[in-house]
This record gives structure tokens, sequence and C-alpha cells, in this order.
């Protein structure tokens, strides 16, 4: 028996192609080095360094210097060139195009920081805001920094930072550690649930992403340091966006009366803010969001936008058979010149599960075959409350008084109902 092959010279350089496309998505290797100083010699420590992509300005890597100023920036990447950069409050931005195309280990040397020389009387130039500063025990992003796709949410940015990964289920972590509370211009939203501000909020009306300890209000008010690894993350909305309304509506229906209807409004002044949101399907959705509807219909989306744009929920859901979900929620918080701060929440979710399964089944055997038949049947029901009201007061700069009430409430019922059968070969019944 013989075997015969041939390869033509196209074949084998699509093969290379293939094999050199396959290699290089991988990425290369690359390090940089370097040590920066102000004019006088001294280490800046804590200074911002970063590169980004030439093609979009997107944030590829960063990392800080330590005490002695040095610094050693290091990962994977597949752009032949990047931007460098080295920022520092006080002092001018340091800019420098790196090629990875000869050299993937770069050593800067030293690096010597100018200061900023701002003078009332000259015209003051603004510079382009660094994607990612360090103030003091506060690690910041500029969410501008960071391109996301079109009607994303806070989710979607998350994605993008640099150390944030976001789960399946919602959850996050910044650096290994856990984000376990989202504030809004330093205030809650929707109780202590993180996944409701992520999947709800635009990313449009967000100008910051801060990542601080995460402290108990005892600690934030007086200042002690943390206790705790976990993580908090506060969003700061633009000043435009401080008075504004946003809402959004996404409708979608199929075959055998399936649907799915979210809506969320929100309206911003200063310091009071509203939000409600709402939520109904009936296609086994547990994590439902806005960005899958849209993706899923494109232009049969419906939507309302005013000053900002996206929005996504995410309810409870049920794992096998049909599920219904329906959900709600409102969400205000307000301050006053004297007057305690207020803060009340309100979100309910309904989840109802029904399963019917039917199983003829043929067992043959080496003497004789028989029939099985199973019907079953069940159903699953689940609701729940939760609502907080929170008053904050302040007589004086030593003294906070918190009143800070929370209810929760669930029920739900189940329900199950089986039969089995068995038959011989001629269907007589067997047993049941």
């Amino acid at each position: 028996m013989h075997f015969y092959s041939r390869i033509t010279a196209t074949s084998f350089s699509l093969f290379l192609i293939s094999l050199f496309t396959a290699v290089s998505a991988f990425g290369q290797e690359y390090e940089i080095t370097g040590h920066v100083q102000d004019s006088a010699q001294n280490p800046l420590e804590m200074a911002t360094v970063y590169i980004k992509s030439v093609k979009d300005s997107t944030v590829i890597n960063y990392t800080i210097t330590d005490g002695k100023g040095d610094f050693s920036l290091a990962g994977k990447t597949n752009a032949e060139s990047v931007d460098f950069y080295v920022s520092y409050t006080g002092f001018q931005t340091f800019g420098k195009l790196l090629d990875f195309v000869e050299k993937t280990d770069v050593d800067l040397g030293t690096i010597t920081m100018k200061e900023e020389n701002n003078r009332l009387d000259e015209v003051l130039i603004v510079g382009e805001a660094p994607p990612i500063s360090i103030k003091k025990d506060t690690l910041e992003f500029n969410a501008n920094s960071f391109k996301t796709k079109e009607n994303a949410n806070v989710e979607d940015l998350l994605k993008k930072l640099p150390g944030f990964t976001v789960d399946k289920d919602g959850s996050i972590k910044v650096n290994g550690k856990d984000i376990t509370k989202i504030k809004v211009n330093g205030k809650d939203f929707f109780g202590d649930d993180p996944k409701i501000a992520t999947k709800n909020l635009p990313k449009d009306i967000i100008e910051k992403v801060q990542v601080v300890d995460s402290k108990t209000r005892e600690q934030e008010f007086t200042g002690e340091e943390s206790a705790s690894d976990d993580k908090m993350l506060n969003l700061t909305i633009k000043e435009e966006n401080n008075i504004c309304f946003f809402s959004r509506l996404t409708a979608g229906g199929g075959t055998d009366h399936r649907y799915s209807l979210n809506g969320i409004a929100n309206y911003f002044k200063k310091d009071m803010r509203l939000s409600a949101l709402g939520s109904s399907n009936n296609i086994n959705s547990i994590g439902f969001s806005f960005d899958e509807v849209y993706d899923a219909m494109g232009r049969n989306a419906f939507s309302i936008v005013s000053r900002g744009q996206g929005g996504n929920l995410s309810f409870s859901g049920g794992n096998g058979g049909i599920t219904k979900s329906q959900a709600g929620g409102l969400d205000f918080t307000n301050s006053w010149d004297k007057i305690p701060n207020l803060g009340v929440n309100y979100f309910y979710n309904r989840a109802s599960t029904e399963t019917d399964t039917k199983v003829e089944r043929e067992n043959i055997l080496p003497d004789r075959r028989y029939f099985s038949n199973s019907n079953s049947t069940s159903k699953r029901v689940n609701n729940n409350h939760r609502g907080n009201v929170s008053f904050e007061y302040e007589p004086d700069t030593l003294t906070r008084i918190t009143i800070h009430p929370t209810i929760s409430a669930n029920n739900g019922y189940s329900r199950r109902d089986a039969y089995t059968e068995s038959l011989d070969e001629d269907g007589n019944p067997l047993n049941n």
C-alpha cells in the first residue's frame, strides 16, 4: 500500500501565513524599566507609568514607581510600537514613542520630570488627564481614556480597565481583591448590591472610577484604616450630567408567547438622585441585560435616550424549565443644608420556574424487553423584597448620627408531580 502527498507553493505559503498569525496572536513579551526624579534629583514615589496603543490610544499596561523612584513595566503585546508616559501631580507629563520591532527590553534610564509653571498672568494650558493616577490610598481611572462599544454600561467599562476582572455572574475583582460595594458620587446606589450599578448606569455619564479600601461607616467618619482586604468603587458623574435625565426601554418578542421587557429611568440634580427600573421576561434570563438584547435584535430594539445612553438589568431566574422573571426597584437620595441626609431604596424580584418532562424508554435484555414511561411536572416560585432607609446628620465635625433600618422578606413554594409505569413487550402493565 502506498501513500502519496503533494505540497504546492500556494498551500505552503498559506501554511506559513497561518503559522505566523498563530504565533503573533500570543504577542511578544516586553519589559520597560527606568528611574523617575525631579529637577533636584529627588526620586518621585508613586508616579504613574503607563503605555498606550499608538493605533487607538487604548491603555495597554500601567504601574507606579517605588520609594526609590524606580519602575518596571512588563507584559505581552502585539503592538510594534507604543506611546510611553509618566505623570505626576505638579509636573508636566513625560511622553516618548517606544519601538518594539527590534528591541522589547527597554531601559529608559533616568527620567527627569519638569515642574508645571503656571503663572496667574499667563494663559493656562491644560493637558490631557492621565488615564490612571494614584492619590494617597485611591487608585483612579479616567473613564474617557478607555474606549468601549456604543451604549456601553459601567460593567463594559470595568472590563477594559487594567487589573479588573468581571465574572459571568457580574462579580468584580481588582488586582485579585473583591469589590463588595459601589457608590455613586460617594453615596449608596440601590443599597449594597454592586451589580445594579454596573449593569444599569451608562458609561457615558461616568467621569472617574475610584478604587479605595472597603470601610465601615464608622471607619469612613473617623478616618481609621480598613481592616478588610476588600475594595470599594466610587463612580463620579461628569459635572454636565449631574443635572440630567436619561432613560431606556428595550422590548422583544418571539414565538410561543416569549417576551422580554426592560426599562430604566434616572434623574440627577446635584445632590438629589432618583432612579427607577423594571424588568419582566419569560426567556430563562437570569442575568438579563440591554446589551444582550441589543446585540441580538439590532435595529429592532426600541430605545429612549436623553442626555445619556445605556443601562442593563440583572434579576432572578431559574435553572431548567421555563422561567418567568419580574423585578422592579426605586432609589432616592438627597442632601440638604442643616437637614439629615436621606437615602431610600426598595427592590423586588419574583421568579417562577415551570418544568414538564416526558421520557419513553425501551429496555432490551438478553431474554426479553420491556418499556418504561415517566412524566413529571414541577413549579418553583420565589418572591423577594428588600428595602433600606438611611438618615445621616452631622451637627458638628466631631459627631455623626446615623439611623439605618433595613428590611428583607422572602417567601416561596415548590410543587412536584411525577408518574412512572412499566409495560411488557406486548404493552401489558407491569407496575406503576
